[in-house]
């Protein structure tokens, strides 16, 4: 699922992200100038977003050019070149297995596939790709889960042919019990997958359930958590570098961000203020 490199041209803003316990899932976050990619194809679904500048590529029989603010999707083994029209070209594009999109969307047969190669974005998918490159790089197993399905569903019901979801149904007991298991294993890395094979039920359902229970997905609940676990911390001395760790936020900017996002100030600010 590589994506072809050339000699030529500057890369040296080119990402590819993966997890090691998120199989068959890439993310390219394409930043270069003068960088051709010949004729190839990729084993997966491709979703993705033109940030900045102008993208282009030959496929199915025609030349398009993609502006910033177009989607470029693609099928699996959908023959394709690329390259910049402009000076220099950022993109990011979600790479997803045909084979984990079963599983994934909860969906027992596969979407038809993409029709349109190039439709215009509402800012919904490219601000999805960019909180997924953000989860790859910092964030969490069940955010980057949460995330990730998040998306599917929007590009696949809007241009891949996909039935809405229904409604998840009131599970009380079941997402009661996710939240007592976050309740008390907040500080862990806690994975989607594995709580939806511990309560007998998809990941999508257990996202849409807990929202519709508690208002937020699990994830965020899950940071509220740690939050709440960090101001009785700082509170009590902890150094910011220990709460990091302890918490299991990816590292101390990471922990000061998501601190912030949800208090309207920095770690050290609620701890000067509180001492005052």
């Amino acid at each position: 699922m590589a994506t072809p490199r050339s000699a030529s041209g500057v890369t040296d803003g080119n990402r590819l992200l993966a997890r090691p316990w998120l199989p068959g899932v890439e993310l390219f976050h394409a930043d270069f100038s003068g960088q051709p990619f010949g004729r190839h194809s990729h084993d997966a679904f491709a979703i993705g977003a033109i940030l900045h500048g102008v993208g282009g590529y030959q496929c199915r029989g025609a030349r398009h050019a993609l502006p910033a603010g177009t989607l470029s999707l693609m099928n699996p083994q959908e023959p394709h070149t690329g390259h910049a029209e402009s000076p220099r070209l950022i993109y990011r594009m979600l790479y997803i297995e045909e084979a984990r999109l079963p599983a994934l969307l909860g969906r027992k047969r596969l979407p038809r596939g993409f029709r349109q190669l190039n439709p215009t974005d509402d800012g919904a998918v490219a601000a999805g790709l960019a909180q997924l490159a953000g989860d790859f790089q910092h964030g969490d197993a069940l955010g980057l889960e949460s995330r990730l399905l998040q998306l599917l569903e929007l590009v696949f019901t809007r241009h891949g042919g996909l039935r809405p979801m229904q409604t998840a149904r009131r599970d009380g007991g079941t997402v009661a019990a996710l939240r007592d298991y976050l309740e008390q294993h907040y500080s862990e890395a806690v994975s989607l997958q594995a709580l939806a094979e511990q309560l007998q039920r998809h990941p999508r359902h257990l996202i849409e359930a807990f929202r519709r229970a508690y208002g937020v997905p699990p994830h965020t609940w899950l940071l509220q958590r740690r939050i709440r676990e960090a101001k009785r911390r700082l509170l009590d001395g902890e150094t910011l570098a220990e709460l990091a760790l302890g918490l299991g936020f990816y590292d101390q900017a990471h922990f000061s961000g998501t601190f912030r996002r949800f208090t309207g100030v920095t770690p050290g600010q609620f701890r000067a203020t509180a001492r005052a």
